[in-house]
């Protein structure tokens, strides 16, 4: 009895291992590991850009008023250049994941200038006025946003192509030096007698002030390296201006790239309009103008 109890535990034993193996062979294969989350990092970009700029609207400055109308090439025949520095204007970005902070900074030095003459004969006696306009405007207009991408959207215009709305606010701050000058003369002729006169009129202001703005911005990338941006905002409320408004559109291509650098080239529109008052009577100053124009940029992403 005692030996078949033995040979009893070896059959079992011998079952036992020779199971193990043939599960050992058979074995489902391991589950592939989870993929994980992409590591979200702060990702930056730099535009130093050219804005040619027109303007058209009014200012006032000690209760003077000058209408401007002026395309680019006019403020540039009448700005005194190199003497004065015409423009200095960047964007900028930095974001992470869906956050964002935008910034944009543009300093202007604008020369205008403008005439009207007026002349009438009435038999031997004629006599004639003229006035020449002339103002020069240097600001500053600095602007810093946040911003929250909401939405995004994959293969809308191609299978390759991505695009995302973003909503930012933020505030925008102004400085400007306004120098006007009113060279008004008179004639008036009496048979062969001519008698002139003739004077300036000079009225100078500086002022600063800070607009609220929100706005919305639509970003889309047709393919890579082609990339589109058009942003819009309103501001000022009462609280700095009465109002302003600004449109901007772009679009920029990857034209190079380094180990740590993409470069890009930009083409956009971009208009900004802000009706500022303040004062009354001889101190009075307003600014009643949009600034409007083609920009040119280059792009660093990194």
């Amino acid at each position: 009895m005692r030996r078949k109890a033995l040979c009893l535990v070896a059959l079992i034993a011998g079952f036992h291992i020779s199971a193990g193996a043939i599960a050992a062979d058979v074995a489902m294969p391991a589950k592939a590991p989870l993929a994980q989350p992409a590591i979200q990092t702060w990702t930056f970009s730099f535009t130093p850009y050219f804005w040619a700029t027109s303007l058209t609207g009014s200012t006032t400055v000690r209760g003077r008023t000058v209408d401007v109308d002026a395309g680019f090439f006019d403020i540039l025949e009448h700005t005194q250049f190199p003497k004065g520095l015409l423009q200095l204007a960047a964007f900028g970005e930095a974001r992470y994941g869906r956050f964002g902070l935008l910034t944009d900074f543009t300093y202007l030095k604008l020369g205008l200038g403008a005439s009207l003459e007026r002349s009438r004969q009435v038999d031997e006696l004629g006599f004639s006025v003229g006035a020449s306009a002339g103002l020069t405007v240097q600001m500053i207009i600095a602007e810093m946003a946040a911003a929250y991408e909401i939405a995004q959207w994959s293969g809308l215009t191609s299978p390759k192509s991505s695009t995302a709305f973003d909503l930012y606010a933020g505030g925008r701050l102004w400085w400007q030096h306004a120098d006007g000058q009113i060279a008004i003369s008179g004639t008036v002729n009496i048979s062969d007698l001519t008698f002139s006169r003739s004077g300036v009129l000079s009225a100078k202001g500086d002022v600063t002030w800070v607009d609220p703005l929100v706005g919305a911005r639509l970003r889309h990338q047709f393919a890579p390296g082609w990339n589109l941006a058009i942003s819009g905002d309103v501001g000022g409320f009462g609280a700095g201006s009465k109002f302003s408004w600004q449109a901007l559109a772009t679009v920029d291509h990857e034209f190079a790239r380094s180990k740590a650098v993409a470069w890009n080239w930009m083409v956009g529109y971009k208009a900004l309009f802000v009706d500022y008052s303040k004062g009354s009577g001889l101190s009075h100053y307003e600014y009643d103008n949009t600034l409007y124009g083609p920009v040119f940029g280059i792009t660093a992403r990194f």
